[in-house]
């Protein structure tokens, strides 16, 4: 689906005249004007099963149905998802706590049954289907893990699958140790096997390393971390340095990353105009180094590919400003200036955005946004210039505390080179759905959305249309 996307945080209306209205850098939607952006949600219990007399067990159990549709074929998939934790558990002079997220799901109706031949494409083949060729009902486990807290000195230990919490975010089979040496100052040390849905791994794969933080006041972070990577017989150094400085009214943030002969420095700056409630972030990240295909890691930690980097700057500033009580008016910019040679993945472009919220009218709880996105992106020596721009609306209505809906529409359109033709080609698209929690321990979503695009009508015009619809219930306990 291609919708717009809006982020979403957990800050009330009325913190968008502070400077902790911003997220990753940038302004974001509070969780009372809810959206569709992934469909769905998992639900927490928060009551819990009794374990022992001072703690309990907690259960999750979300049931997930989807199907996809075209004039060619429909597509049934289902989705168990389980999780479970528990509270704290005395284990001599610290606490001991476990917790798992896991899910199984499978193909209702398949495809091998289709009323065409093998060698042609089936339109709704996705990374599912690929799944279950290897594994029946495509098992993951997600975290599965045990805490220990204070149970050796001043020390967290996390043992199991779990994703790190430090300056990187491996996901690992093993151990990760922290140690408290003073009240402002710790260490940790971290190693394991890296964990992969879509590939296999060899058992002498690993990662391994570790870092010091400091923490003063809560006002100034500083933390330097170093990962050694072995993986499908790659080696990779990387090396990461980070500082967060409160200021009056917002928040700087410095970073440095280097994976082998390539360095990254990036500075980050959100902060609001006390006077005017203006809403500012600014930022620039650079690369000073080429990035060669062969010495990256799989996944490579500075980059969104497996593709050579060149150097490269990128610059961004956006500004929010909130009017009237309901109005909320934006822009944003966005700027990369390759320094070498320019490819498919790594190119000069400009991006202008632009937004408009509305909160609370026609009648309480109803948010609509209005938004658009323009790239202009710049030739390379295998392609030629092109631009895109992007328009969409939102409406978002909150019945009651146990009901919310929401309908929207987005509109794509891009003009590319095609053999010796210009093309242009757009991607409508539209939803609608709703939630109801009528009970602490049940809920139930339910979402649809239809896509119209012209992409492939020199193909089969009838792969036009396209919909999607999910429903997502939830039993918590």
């Amino acid at each position: 689906m291609l919708i717009l996307a809006v982020y979403s945080c957990s800050l009330l209306f009325a913190s968008v005249y502070s400077a902790s209205a911003f997220e990753d850098g940038t302004y974001t939607t509070p969780d009372n004007w809810q959206q569709q952006v992934t469909p769905g949600q998992f639900r927490q219990s928060v009551t819990g099963i009794g374990l022992t007399k001072d703690s309990k067990l907690y259960l999750s159990l979300t049931t997930r149905y989807r199907l996809k549709s075209d004039d060619y074929a429909d597509d049934q998939d289902l989705y168990q998802y389980l999780r479970v934790s528990t509270d704290a558990v005395k284990l001599g002079q610290g606490t001991v706590r476990f917790s798992a997220f896991g899910r199984f799901a499978d193909d209702i109706d398949g495809y091998s049954d289709k009323s065409w031949p093998d060698k042609y494409f089936y339109s709704q083949r996705d990374g599912l289907d690929t799944e279950l060729e290897a594994n029946d009902y495509a098992p993951r486990l997600y975290h599965g893990y045990i805490r220990l807290d204070g149970v050796v000195g001043r020390s967290v230990v996390n043992l199991g699958r779990f994703y790190l919490n430090h300056l990187n975010t491996f996901q690992l089979d093993g151990a990760d140790a922290t140690f408290s040496v003073t009240d402002i100052v710790s260490v940790y040390a971290f190693g394991g096997m890296p964990v992969s849905y879509y590939y296999d791994l060899d058992s002498k794969d690993h990662i391994y390393g570790g870092g010091v933080s400091l923490n003063y006041r809560d006002s100034t972070k500083v933390g330097a971390e170093y990962a050694y990577l072995d993986v499908q017989d790659i080696n990779d150094d990387y090396t990461k340095l980070s500082v967060v400085q409160s200021i009056p009214h917002g928040t700087v943030v410095l970073g440095y990353s280097h994976l082998n002969d390539a360095g990254t420095f990036n500075a980050n700056a959100d902060f609001e105009i006390v006077k005017t409630g203006t809403l500012v972030s600014i930022g620039y990240e650079g690369m000073y180094d080429n990035v060669d295909s062969d010495k990256t890691y799989v996944v490579n930690p500075l980059t969104y590919s497996l593709l050579p980097q060149s150097k490269y700057s990128k610059y961004s500033a956006a500004a929010y400003q909130p009017f009237l009580k309901h109005f909320i008016a934006g822009v944003n910019y966005e700027g990369r200036s390759v320094q070498g040679d320019e490819n498919f993945d790594n190119r000069n472009y400009n991006r202008y955005g632009a937004k408009f919220d509305i909160n609370g009218l026609p009648s309480d709880n109803t948010y609509i946004s209005f938004t658009v996105d323009r790239w202009d992106i710049g030739s390379t020596p295998d392609s030629r210039s092109s631009s895109k721009a992007e328009y969409g609306v939102q409406i978002s209505q909150k019945i009651t505390d146990k009901v919310d809906v929401w309908l929207g529409s987005s509109f794509n359109r891009y003009e590319y080179d095609y053999s010796t033709d210009k093309r242009k080609d757009s991607v409508r698209s539209y939803y609608i759905g709703g939630s109801y929690q009528p009970a602490e321990v049940f809920s139930v979503m339910a979402d649809l959305s239809r896509e119209d695009t012209d992409f492939y009508d020199d193909t089969d015009s009838d792969l036009g249309t396209s919909y999607r619809g999910e429903i997502w219930v939830n039993l918590v306990f």
